[in-house]
């Protein structure tokens, strides 16, 4: 694909004055009985153009984070931070909003398609794609880019976390150059998310795309600062691993951020970066401690955003690292074993959480079972289920034992997150009045995730999840046996069926009721120990404006952040 008709100036214009023209909810209009082929067909598109000038990028924002990236590259992102920074990074082909309880799609200026329409059975989605757009080495970006980055999801020596995105999807085919189509072999609400990943170049990466680690290890992605080609507002400018991440205007991006500069620094420790935003060193942290909030509330110079209740702490039982795990009336008395009261309560974050009584926040209202309950705290009812299976402290010893094993294990949690140290210190307190010995330990963060997903080397791990939204991606990314992130080995056919259903099913209301048995066969069996969700808390100073934090994250659109 070459320029086409926008170059120079012009397309500079272009790129600036882009409209947003089109909104849906959350895909095709879904009703009662399955989509009607006269919404999805023949959809119209059209552009606006604004005889204005964007202002040249001013000032740069410092952001201070509790963990480095991982993965620059969607397809093998792992952790929040690698979808946000990579969503300024890589252009989709849609652009997804949270509005009023639910995901809507829309075509702005991060969009990579101009529109998009349904066949008339509603079976193939295709995408016309913007002709200016192109990849920040100058080379066109192409319907064939869109291919290669699916087909590679699709590959399970890529072990990329959105493989699901095929459960439904038989294929993607390049039309020409602008016109790609995404063919499916059923409808489903989802179709739009799972065509919204962000695009990645096939020309850097298709002699790398044998594996995980050599995809993993392109030296593009080793040492990104200057040479990682992306398309979209934001590329790499420097990245020193464990200290920062500095990320620069893209000059041939459709969009022009209104930064010069973001800086990702890297601070641990949640107490040392509330400092760095009270001494002016740091413009933003993320997150916050939940306890500082009235304060930073108070100071006029600061304002607190939140991320409400996406994210939940749970703890994960690993049957093939102690065997104990596997039995789930185990599973079931550590979780009556639990005081969640007074975890939170001495967290001092009662006011951002709730008990958490499976996978779905409050935020998911059309899924969430009101029947479903979080398990309460009953030791009593603990040990006398442990004793019934066979644990008993039979030497006198202080720790439960079965057929001469103690019930002792160790726990790892994140290291520099206070709140999940001290909610591990607790629990660990809890479960040894029971007889039960843990050792928790602290874990680079990184280093952490390689050994939930990749080598699956830990007994239990306390540690947190933020949830997608949409529903298929709360649980259909977590459960099924095969999936990266079923960290647990966690296998039941039921819920293998009903995640089935609920993909395939022909409208919402249809698929919700599936998506509840989900959520209810799994609270029941307890592969973790859900604990609570909660509101991520973020500190900003007030020169910075323009900043868009709700539901759908932090940096969702950082190219339109300025500084005062």
């Amino acid at each position: 694909m070459g320029d086409g008709q926008w170059g120079g100036d012009e397309r500079m214009n272009f790129h600036n004055t882009r409209s947003r023209v089109v909104r849906w909810r959350n895909s095709p209009k879904f009703g009662s009985v399955g989509m009607h082929a006269t919404t999805v067909v023949a959809m119209g598109f059209f552009m606006v153009f604004a005889a204005c000038e964007t202002p040249p990028p001013r000032g740069q924002v410092v952001i201070g984070v509790e963990r480095d990236a991982g993965a620059l590259l969607p397809v093998i992102e792992q952790g929040t931070l690698d979808a946000e920074v990579n969503a300024a990074l890589y252009l989709g082909l849609n652009s997804p909003r949270w509005e009023n309880g639910a995901l809507e799609y829309v075509v702005d200026d991060m969009s990579l398609a101009e529109g998009w329409e349904y066949s008339a059975d509603s079976l193939a989605l295709t995408y016309r794609l913007r002709q200016d757009a192109v990849w920040s080495d100058g080379q066109p970006l192409t319907s064939a880019d869109v291919v290669f980055t699916y087909e590679l999801i699709r590959r399970p020596e890529i072990a990329s976390p959105r493989i699901d995105h095929w459960e439904n999807l038989d294929s993607v085919v390049a039309v020409d150059d602008h016109t790609v189509t995404f063919f499916f072999n059923r409808r489903y609400p989802g179709m739009l998310f799972h065509t919204g990943v962000g695009i990645i170049p096939m020309h850097v990466f298709q002699d790398h795309a044998t594996d995980n680690a050599t995809l993993g290890g392109h030296p593009t992605l080793v040492e990104p600062g200057g040479q990682l080609v992306v398309s979209g507002p934001f590329q790499v400018a420097e990245w020193r691993r464990g200290d920062r991440l500095t990320l620069e205007p893209n000059p041939l991006a459709t969009t022009s951020p209104r930064l010069e500069r973001v800086v990702f620094r890297i601070i641990p420790e949640e107490s040392t970066r509330l400092i760095e935003l009270e001494n002016g060193s740091v413009d933003v942290i993320d997150p916050m401690p939940v306890g500082a909030a009235e304060q930073l509330e108070a100071d006029p110079r600061f304002r607190v955003e939140s991320v409400t209740q996406r994210y939940y702490d749970y703890i994960g039982w690993n049957g093939a690292r102690f065997a104990a795990f596997n039995d789930p009336e185990v599973r079931r008395a550590l979780s009556l074993a639990i005081d969640r009261g007074e975890i939170l309560a001495g967290l001092d974050v009662a006011p951002y959480a709730q008990h958490a009584a499976g996978p779905y926040p409050p935020i998911f209202r059309k899924l969430v079972d009101p029947t479903l309950q979080p398990d309460p705290y009953l030791p009593d009812s603990a040990l006398a289920i442990l004793a019934a299976v066979g644990w008993r402290d039979s030497d006198g010893d202080g720790v439960l034992d079965r057929d001469g094993q103690a019930f002792a294990f160790t726990m790892l949690i994140p290291s520099g997150n206070q709140r999940r140290s001290t909610a591990a210190q607790i629990v660990q307190a809890q479960y040894a009045g029971l007889g039960i010995d843990v050792e928790v330990r602290e874990v680079e963060f990184n280093a952490l995730l390689d050994m939930m997903f990749a080598t699956r080397d830990f007994e239990a791990v306390l540690m947190g999840w933020r949830v997608g939204l949409e529903p298929s991606y709360v649980v259909g990314l977590f459960w099924p046996p095969d999936h990266t992130f079923n960290i647990t080995g966690y296998s039941n056919p039921t819920v293998d069926d009903l995640i089935a259903s609920a993909q395939s099913a022909a409208s919402e209301d249809e698929a919700a009721e599936h998506w509840r048995g989900v959520a209810r066969a799994i609270a029941s069996d307890r592969p973790y120990a859900f604990l609570w969700f909660f509101d991520e808390l973020v500190g900003v100073n007030e020169r910075v404006g323009n900043a868009r934090v709700n539901t759908y994250g932090v940096y969702q659109n950082l190219h339109q952040w300025s500084v005062e």
